[in-house]
């Protein structure tokens, strides 16, 4: 009787699929942190699971004798995962960055890969022919050789490695939303999001290499060792994105919803600047020295001058040529050096920085 036998390599893929599917369970019955995000998040995470399954059960050839000889279409119908997965991770962000984002109708249209998908192997079961799909499962040169397959793995590495980098953009936007919007934005902590997502951008960049050497050359031991790396890599940020995930259920700071973002931008276009609003904002951060408070926001600045913040943004954007929190930040660096020119005692520099109005090393420095 044949046994089943698991070789070093599969440890990774199976603490993937188990600790994958697990901790989508948890996310989905927990009541922690942001309902939406640990939906999509447990989405993520049980994709993932599914992917890594459908290479063990592909690579192993001990699974396919043992348990999967007679059953053909399952070595095809998994690889959906990668269609569910990269923009599911893309919502996750968005949910955790935007309090007030609800999923659209129009969201659904990063879901169109997904729904094409049993198109795509309907044209990969017409293409390979009966005989074709059961050779196809033990001998990969013809699968890796058909040019329907080809497209998928193509719309693999691009879906994964383009949802990375919208990722990593919609991080830098979003702290870019921040400083216009407040003085202080030590207060949120978006290195480990920052980290993971790039984390697993690098994952899918080294797989897609994988894929690119294999394709171009003839050095198949090294795609093997690149992609046998990727799923240790993949295990280890799996295991930190849900931990970090339910350590830091927020941000710190919670934005507009999207579309009222871009609509304010729209409005912002059309308005006539003031050019006395800059006049009067800069005699005021002179005479009552606002900047002094470390937590200063745009809509406090708006209620003492009785300016709408979107026009003061606008000033300070369009006349200024700077966001909010340099606009501020400015005054505290010239406060800072006035006190160090001024003061006959010996000030550290923690007290300078406390007394020009920064409560951050990082943004002092």
């Amino acid at each position: 009787m044949d046994k089943l036998v698991f070789s070093f390599n599969d440890v990774p893929v199976i603490l993937i699929i188990f600790q994958s599917f697990l901790f989508a369970i948890l996310l989905l019955v927990a009541q922690i942190g942001k309902r939406q995000a640990n939906i999509f998040l447990a989405f993520f995470l049980m994709a993932l699971g599914l992917d890594a399954l459908d290479a063990m059960i592909y690579w192993s050839p001990s699974i396919k004798h043992v348990y999967l000889s007679d059953h053909v279409h399952i070595f095809y119908c998994l690889k959906f995962s990668v269609y569910l997965a990269a923009p599911t991770l893309y919502f996750y962000v968005k949910s955790l960055l935007y309090a007030d984002y609800v999923f659209s109708r129009k969201d659904l249209l990063h879901f169109v890969p997904l729904a094409l998908f049993p198109v795509l192997i309907a044209a990969l079961y017409l293409s390979l022919g009966e005989q074709g799909r059961e050779l196809g499962i033990t001998q990969f040169g013809l699968l890796y050789g058909n040019p329907v397959y080809q497209v998928h793995l193509w719309m693999r590495n691009i879906l994964y490695v383009g949802y990375g980098v919208a990722c990593l953009i919609l991080l830098l936007r979003y702290k870019e939303e921040l400083k216009q919007r407040y003085s202080n934005i030590e207060k949120i902590d978006m290195f480990w999001l920052t980290m993971l997502v790039g984390g697993f951008l690098m994952i899918w960049l080294w797989v897609f290499i994988s894929y690119l050497i294999t394709l171009f050359s003839s050095s198949m031991w090294l795609g093997n060792v690149i992609g046998i790396s990727g799923n240790v890599f993949n295990a280890i940020f799996v295991n930190a994105l849900v931990v970090y995930s339910m350590a830091h259920v927020t941000i710190g700071y919670t934005l507009a919803p999207a579309e009222d973002r871009a609509e304010q931008g729209e409005h912002k276009e059309a308005d006539n600047i003031d050019p006395g609003i800059m006049d009067k904002l800069n005699q005021l951060m002179q005479e009552r020295e606002l900047f002094l408070d470390p937590d200063l926001t745009l809509e406090q600045l708006a209620d003492i001058t009785h300016i709408s913040a979107r026009k003061i943004s606008s000033a300070i954007n369009r006349t200024g040529k700077q966001n909010f929190f340099d606009y501020i930040n400015n005054f505290r660096v010239q406060k800072a050096a006035d006190i160090l020119t001024s003061s006959n005692a010996k000030l550290s520099m923690l007290d300078v920085m406390a007394d020009a109005g920064f409560n951050s090393k990082s943004t002092f420095y």
